[in-house]
């Protein structure tokens, strides 16, 4: 004992050492791994996700996400597991945009007094308080209507009820979020402007005509056959775009198999839809159970089941997280080859197609998808690409004759229009139109030509033959509603601006797909 005793400290440490240890490496329960915690704060048994360095807790995640579903309930969309996906989804977003409008919010001293949402509520009380008031029993009229002459009366008196102190209260919290968001969302849209040279602008591209000779390949036009693309462009490509292009996460391979649930033909099968499927769970469970007796493929003889699939699926939301599109959106699927071991077999899965059982087969390492898998990708956008270099370098060798319409004829890929007539910024018959056109146009003269251009669809040389004069009094007649027309667009896309170029910067940690 005295020996113990004194030793009592070693152990200690040594018990300290492998606590601390064990923690690193197997984990903390629920997933938040002790090195995580210490180094970069990350704990997804707590938190969904960080936004700009604060930690998004679960409950804050899926009280948004339910509000979303009830919405969804109540414009009677169906509830499946695409719905919550999306729902979990457009819950995320709506954390972006809070945490992004409350900051600026605070940054700018936005912030709504009591005040503020005493004379909101005095001078224009919603639709929605104004029927919870008459709810309640209070300010009705003859007719049972709200009667707004005892209201105002009774706030400015200062004679509510008391009884309708939780009402109040309620209505307190929503207005001090609501009345915030209005002045922000206010601010930024008074921020638009339109100056005299935007008004002139639209004008000129919408009501001043042109006529144009252009001399154009066509993207479609140009042969596939005459247009080089070798693997050593294909492999240089692959390089420089394969972290951004073709990365691809870790993945874990699962076999499974569907039991179909057949689809009601007459009315007597609608009256059996339960049953039947019924009979398909059974069968499926009967399958699993001899699954888990003997082998997964024991029990695809047994039950003489030939169509079996091997699939690799991610944890992350893209491209359905590779479960085949048909059979919908199954993250319990996902969940089950990410928390299972190597061997394990699914409970049943209802999918859109059937009642599926998977079995978890390997993992696979984070990586990049092969070459060989993206080569005919890469192929077809370098066909493009070197179609439009081709007819570039073709179009600046003849840059300098005129004689356009007998080059066209001598060359069966080149073409030539003469006499075409649109708007400056309208569209033209075989080459459509493009923003590089449309300002190529407002800076011609007649009897210019262009550089190369390039449309979607087409580049080409150009010729201004004709241009309608500026009709200053048909100008000055559209001054105010094209001025006004403009500052309402841009007094309506301030606010929605600013909040989207500020998501693109947030920093933001998502781990949900590692949870649900």
């Amino acid at each position: 004992m005295t020996q113990l005793r004194e030793k009592s400290h070693v152990v200690l440490w040594l018990l300290l050492f492998f606590f601390i240890l064990s923690m690193a490496v197997g984990g903390l329960v629920g997933g938040a791994n002790i090195m995580d915690l210490v180094f970069s704060g990350k704990n997804i048994r707590l938190n969904a996700g960080k936004i700009d360095g604060k930690n998004i807790t679960h409950s804050r995640f899926l009280q948004q996400r339910e509000n979303q579903l009830n919405r969804m309930r109540r414009q009677g969309q169906a509830i499946d597991n695409r719905a919550y996906q999306n729902a979990g989804d457009f819950a995320w977003n709506a954390i972006i945009e809070r945490e992004l409008k409350d900051k600026k919010i605070k940054q700018l001293g936005l912030e709504v007094s009591l005040d503020e949402i005493y004379d909101f509520l005095l001078i224009t009380p919603p639709p929605a308080f104004q029927t919870a008031l008459t709810d309640a029993g209070f300010f009705l009229n003859e007719d049972g209507k709200f009667d707004s002459g005892s209201y105002v009366q009774a706030v400015e008196n200062g004679n509510l009820p008391v009884e309708l102190n939780p009402l109040l209260v309620s209505w307190e919290n929503y207005l001090r979020t609501w009345l915030a968001d209005r002045k922000l969302q206010t601010l930024y849209n008074n921020l638009g402007s339109v100056n005299d040279e935007d008004v002139k602008r639209d004008f000129i591209k919408k009501n001043v005509n042109c006529t144009l000779d252009y001399l154009y390949f066509t993207l479609s036009g140009i042969p596939d056959s005459i247009i080089e693309v070798n693997d050593s462009q294909i492999s240089e490509k692959y390089n420089a775009d394969k972290e951004d292009s073709y990365s691809v996460n870790e993945r874990r391979t699962l076999e499974y198999v569907v039991f179909q649930i057949p689809k009601p033909v007459t009315s007597d099968d609608s009256l059996m839809v339960s049953a039947v499927e019924d009979s398909v769970m059974q069968l499926t469970l009967d399958f699993s159970a001899d699954a888990e007796d003997y082998s997964f493929a024991e029990a695809l003889a047994r039950h003489e089941i030939t169509s079996v699939d091997t699939i690799d699926v991610h944890e992350t939301f893209e491209a359905n997280s590779g479960i085949p599109f048909q059979m919908g959106v199954l993250r319990p699927a996902i969940r089950f080859a990410f928390d299972s071991s190597i061997g394990s077999l699914s409970d049943p899965i209802t999918a859109n197609n059937g009642i599926a059982v998977f079995h978890l087969l390997g993992e696979k390492e984070s990586g990049y998808k092969p070459l060989t898998d993206v080569k005919e990708s890469i192929r077809r956008s370098l066909l493009r690409e070197n179609k439009k270099d081709y007819a570039t370098n073709k179009l600046k060798s003849i840059s300098g004759s005129d004689s356009w319409e007998t080059l066209a004829s001598s060359d069966s890929l080149l073409q030539f229009s003469s006499g075409e007539t649109s708007t400056l910024g309208g569209s033209f018959t075989g080459i459509g139109k493009s923003n590089q056109l449309t300002g190529t146009l407002l800076a011609m003269d007649v009897g210019d030509t262009s550089g190369v251009l390039e449309t979607f669809n087409a580049v080409l040389l150009l010729r201004m033959t004709s241009r309608d004069e500026f009709n200053d009094s048909l100008y000055q007649e559209n001054y105010t509603s094209i001025r006004d027309q403009l500052l309402n667009t841009e007094r309506t896309r301030g606010f929605t601006s600013w909040l989207t170029e500020a998501k693109k910067t947030i920093d933001q940690e998502d781990y949900r797909s590692e949870v649900y």
